[in-house]
């Protein structure tokens, strides 16, 4: 993923694939029963069935069918690779290691050329470094602040620091919405896993002290994540936010039930707004709900929502097994902040969010394989 989005689209389809194969070797299917599972493949049958009644059934049935490669990693993980707690370990291992390494690379890029707009692009060339930060290496950043807040001598120095400075490195990266992840969910891990009062606020201010003196010291970054930020909010009529979100409410309202089919929306949106003036078109509406609302209309949505309540849950019951595990017990905040519905996100169907996301989705998953006695 450090190097392009093909390469680790490829890597996870393999991986995908490789599953598929030991499942047909071996005859074992047994997966199937879990009730995460089944939800999504309820809602993988939706999304084909809406992409079949679309205006662009051919497109929208491609991207349907090729979205299923990004869950089929998470069965990957959880019921065959990390079944071996070493290939586990190995994943967050490699996970803290892009960690450091994007880190470093957008620590080079403030150096060398600075924020451009407020924002960072490297090594991607386009606005997605901090996207990695706050999905693809999302569990391990929890990992971090956990540690960091239960008092273990020098491994929690190291962990404080490393958060702090990779949290700093976020407010210049200059993605609000990702940010605001990083923050809410770190936090969240800290109080689940063995915390520590006073070393929980005291990381909690240190942190929030250097976000406030990176805002101090740049203007541009202070008034995106300040003034722009409050300006856009979707309050008003004229939020940008609130436009773009029209635009999959107005798909909504041309097909209720079904939807316009899986990823059409960017194809048909001007000519659906095409006459009104309260909406912007981009390509996708920028709110996971609301885009499986217009684009796979109520039935996608509900089953959606089973899909994403059903991850959040499996997640959850880690944690009620096996507190004592740190991976267990922050497992739930994982799809927690991915899935919360009062937010921007990025696109549902698209290949480098969902790339960070499910990579991070199924490693959250995957850890049910360490807790004793139990099957993910």
């Amino acid at each position: 993923m450090l190097i392009e989005r093909s390469p680790g689209d490829a890597w996870l389809s393999l991986c995908g694939l490789i599953f598929l194969g030991n499942c047909i070797t071996s005859r074992n299917w047994s997966w199937l029963k879990t009730i995460w599972v089944k939800f999504t493949f309820l809602f993988w049958a939706i999304c084909i069935f809406s992409a079949l009644l679309s205006e662009l059934p051919l497109y929208s049935l491609g991207e349907a069918i090729a979205w299923f490669r990004f869950p089929l990693f998470a069965f990957a993980s959880c019921f065959y690779f990390c079944k071996s707690k070493e290939i586990f370990y190995a994943m967050a291992i490699s996970t803290f290691i892009g960690l450091l390494l994007m880190t470093g690379i957008l620590i080079a890029e403030i150096l060398v050329v600075g924020p451009q707009g407020g924002r960072l692009s490297w090594p991607y060339g386009d606005l997605t470094s901090g996207n990695y930060l706050a999905k693809a290496c999302l569990p391990i950043f929890c990992v971090l602040i956990a540690l960091a807040v239960a008092n273990r001598g020098n491994l929690s120095s190291t962990a404080a620091i490393i958060s702090l400075v990779t949290i700093s490195v976020s407010v210049f990266a200059g993605e609000r919405v990702n940010l605001i992840i990083r923050a809410c969910g770190g936090m969240l891990a800290g109080l689940s896993w063995k915390p520590k009062l006073l070393p929980y606020c005291i990381l909690i201010a240190i942190e929030l002290a250097a976000v406030v003196g990176v805002f101090l010291a740049n203007d541009t970054l202070a008034s995106r994540f300040g003034s722009q930020f409050i300006d856009q909010l979707p309050i008003h009529s004229d939020s940008p936010y609130l436009r773009v979100w029209q635009g999959g409410i107005v798909a909504f309202q041309e097909s209720p039930i079904i939807g316009i089919g899986p990823d059409v929306y960017r194809k048909t949106c001007p000519a659906l707004s095409e006459g009104l003036s309260n909406i912007d078109c981009h390509t996708h509406p920028h709110n996971f709900y609301i885009q499986l609302a217009g684009e796979t209309g109520l039935l996608g949505l509900v089953a959606g929502c089973f899909m994403m309540g059903s991850i959040l849950i499996t997640c959850f019951s880690y944690r009620h097994v096996d507190k004592n595990n740190i991976f267990t017990a922050i497992a739930y905040v994982i799809p927690l902040a991915f899935f919360f519905p009062i937010q921007t996100t990025s696109d549902f169907f698209g290949q480098w969010n969902n790339l960070f996301m499910w990579s991070a989705v199924a490693f959250a998953l995957a850890s049910g394989n360490l807790l004793p006695d139990r099957e993910a």
